[in-house]
């Protein structure tokens, strides 16, 4: 047996979790009497004074977002991201701005527990996006489960 609680009480009782990582959302369709789950969950990395964002929305199978590269004192990146969610992977394209030029970079997150990692590296443009020579070598971000704000 399925219930669904108003949205009142769902945010309610979501909030008193304790879990500031990770926020649920259950939507109904009336018009075709579908449920959809959405999560919000956000990721971080701190090296030293360099920092890293990742807030990921997650509704079945589809996934938005938002990358923020912030190193310190160099040029930082930042964009929207959509892409797939299948199994433990999210396969996305990331609108990467940075240095006053926007381009399509794909990037695949691989989803471990509370952690979330990709690989970078030296790209080459192929049909309009960045993608990686070597997708399993160069830098490998961590990013661990943070409160989304």
């Amino acid at each position: 047996m399925r219930y669904i609680l108003p949205s009142g009480l769902l945010m309610l009782v979501l909030s008193s979790c304790g879990d500031g990582s990770r926020r649920s959302e259950t939507t109904e369709n009336a018009a075709d009497s579908t449920v959809t789950s959405i999560d919000t969950v956000c990721y971080r990395q701190v090296v030293g004074r360099d920092t890293t964002l990742l807030r990921l929305v997650i509704q079945g199978a589809e996934v938005t977002g938002e990358l923020a590269i912030l190193p310190y004192e160099k040029d930082r990146a930042r964009g929207p991201l959509k892409g797939t969610l299948t199994k433990n992977q999210i396969r996305a394209d990331w609108q990467r701005s940075g240095e006053g030029v926007t381009q399509p970079h794909e990037i695949t997150f691989t989803l471990t527990g509370d952690a979330i990692t990709w690989h970078e590296g030296e790209r080459v443009e192929t049909e309009g996006r960045w993608v990686l020579i070597k997708p399993e070598g160069g830098f490998r971000y961590t990013l661990l489960k943070t409160e989304c704000r």
